[in-house]
């Protein structure tokens, strides 16, 4: 008699908001293509716990299963009940890091006692918890790596890490990345952030991480990339070249990562659909970053200068905490009031907006592969103007309200040069929705292709 072939699928995200959210999309993906399989994601208890909850309550249909590894912060040196980026800054995330490398044995335990059942397992994992394919080797499954950013951005970043420690800056403050990816121009001291990557206490172990996992990815069978074929041709190039074409790569994007993983503001989107069409300008810097309160303070003098509708997912300035309360003086006085009044809103929050939404952009790239992300979109495709780049001290003087005001009327006034740029924006928005087109969408393709190859199709 025939037996019926049993697939699972296993989900390691790294406990990013992001990432987790990027994540769960993925999942909703596989279901649709492989709706027989089993889909569990791998976390820590905290993590399992909010993915649950959150699983079930935007997506019933779904059917996930969850798997929780023992994990005790304290043991790390971690606060209590610490298990994700969200309740630790930047310069302490390689802590996390490093914890998580402790996770192995319990998840080769878990992936043995699949085997002892599952004809056929894949781990996707995603690209910080690449010690992952230690487990699939030993245990004959198939690995992929889930990069939840765009190619571009990870290239580069790749290329930044296997110079560390001690990134060969001219004296210009340019760094060449000439010998990696031929024809990419030099980037400046300016876009690599966190600072303390490249002139920190903390450098030697950062290092050791980045070159510990680089080494551990270029044993994958699959690299996955929220990207476009059509959208990103050279950073997938850049990408593909790194890893010396010996390892397939599947663009899978857009994959849209803005969701928060809470309850939606259901008063501010009534009152955003209210507004004229393409009106209103949102403002964020995503789940981890904030700003000077010098910044905050003339940012929001700008945006009431130039009297547009707007939404501020506003957090606490820098060397205060990023979750905590929010102080009326980091705000020229009865900023809020006036907001409010005409109809404007600052509030605390995340949101989404971007180029599947058709939206321009005006680039303030803080950390990670955000510089990038916003080189790539101003000089390649035209669709971003970038305003400031990071928040240290030294940048406060890039934000002046006249800066603000006129990089607002580039992007949304009347010029021509706004009605070029929204009109490539469109033309970019055109390249994303085909990608998942039914009728041989590359990212669809790219998604089939994947699972043929690591035997789930």
């Amino acid at each position: 008699m025939a037996t019926t072939r049993v697939r699972h699928v296993v989900l390691f995200p790294f406990p990013g908001q992001g990432h987790l959210a990027g994540f769960l999309a993925i999942a909703r993906l596989l279901r649709s293509e492989l709706p027989d399989a089993t889909l569990t994601l791998v976390s820590t208890p905290r993590n399992v716990a909010a993915l649950r909850a959150f699983s079930a309550a935007a997506d019933e249909s779904l059917s996930l299963s969850f798997h929780a590894l023992p994990f005790v912060p304290s043991e790390h040196g971690l606060p209590a009940g610490c298990e994700s980026c969200s309740s630790l800054p930047v310069q302490a995330f390689i802590n996390l890091f490093e914890a998580f490398e402790s996770l192995e044995p319990a998840f080769d335990a878990y992936i043995s006692g699949l085997r002892e059942d599952e004809a056929d397992v894949c781990v996707i994992a995603d690209g910080f918890v690449a010690w992952t394919v230690n487990a699939a080797r030993r245990h004959g499954c198939a690995h992929g790596i889930f990069l939840s950013c765009g190619a571009f951005g990870i290239a580069v970043y790749h290329a930044l890490w296997k110079k560390m420690p001690g990134l060969p800056f001219g004296p210009d403050g340019t760094l060449h990345l000439a010998d990696e990816h031929p024809g990419v121009a030099a980037f400046h001291r300016s876009q690599l952030s966190p600072a303390f990557l490249y002139d920190g206490d903390m450098r030697d172990r950062w290092t050791a991480y980045y070159h510990r996992t680089i080494r551990l990815g270029y044993r994958t069978d699959a690299v996955l990339v929220n990207a476009v074929s059509e959208v990103e041709p050279t950073g997938l190039a850049m990408v593909r070249r790194a890893l010396g074409g010996k390892i397939p790569v599947w663009p899978i994007g857009p994959l849209v990562r803005g969701q928060d993983l809470s309850e939606a503001d259901d008063g501010v989107l009534r009152w955003m659909d209210s507004q004229p069409p393409a009106s209103v300008v949102y403002i964020a810097f995503g789940s981890q970053n904030t700003i000077q309160p010098e910044q905050m303070m003339e940012l929001a003098s700008a945006l009431e200068s130039t009297g547009r509708p707007f939404v501020w997912a506003i957090r606490p300035p820098i060397g205060f905490d990023i979750g905590g309360e929010f102080w009326d003086e980091w705000l020229p006085e009865g900023f809020e009031a006036r907001a409010r009044a005409s109809k404007r809103r600052p509030r605390p929050g995340m949101g989404a907006a971007s180029l599947s939404r058709g939206v321009p952009i005006i680039g303030w790239p803080l950390g990670a592969e955000q510089f990038y992300n916003v080189r790539m979109l101003a000089e390649e495709w035209g669709v971003c103007v970038e305003l400031a780049r990071g928040n240290m001290e030294s940048s406060v003087d890039a934000v002046k309200r006249s800066n603000v005001a006129e990089v607002l009327e580039t992007v949304m006034g009347e010029t021509a040069e706004s009605v070029a740029m929204r009109r490539r924006v469109a033309e970019v928005q055109k390249m994303l929705k085909a990608a998942w087109a039914a009728d041989g969408g590359s990212s669809r393709t790219a998604l089939q292709e994947f699972l043929t190859a690591v035997r789930l199709q």
